[in-house]
């Protein structure tokens, strides 16, 4: 056997006979008949909700108020959908500690990632004693 970065898996698996092979195709049938069906009501149930948020954001639009001025504050707009734009500024600089990175920003976001070992599998199937057996062997690179 290997050094430390590698272990092998044998598996032993029954092999079926001709009824046993036609009983798992029948199986299969009926749940991809089932799954057909199924699919049909998930379909319509998504297509009732995309209609209902296609309603509820065209009632939206026709609701919503321009604001030409964002500098005043109107209390006639009180509760209601407005929509403005304009300059996005911040008073400070954003910081990270973990990199001494400091930036002018609205949001700072950092993502990490971090890779340990990579698996490498060499596998061969023989058959013995009507059975059919697998051999797995796992090796690691770090």
């Amino acid at each position: 056997m290997g050094g430390k970065n590698e272990h092998v898996k044998t598996t032993t698996e029954h092999k079926p006979g001709f009824l046993e092979r036609l009983s798992e195709t029948s199986g299969g049938m009926l749940v991809g008949l089932a799954t057909f069906a199924l699919s049909f009501y998930i379909l319509f149930t998504n297509e009732g909700r995309a209609l209902k948020t296609a309603s509820s954001l065209a009632e939206g639009l026709s609701l919503v108020v321009p604001l030409d001025n964002i500098q005043i504050v109107s209390h006639e707009n009180d509760k209601k959908l407005v929509h403005l734009s304009g300059i996005l500024r911040t008073s400070k600089p954003l910081y990270d500690p973990s990199y001494g990175l400091s930036i002018r920003a609205v949001k700072l976001k950092r993502q990490v990632e971090m890779y340990q070992w990579v698996e490498y599998e060499d596998s061969k199937e023989y058959e013995e004693n009507g059975e059919v057996k697998k051999e797995t062997k796992y090796s690691y690179n770090t």
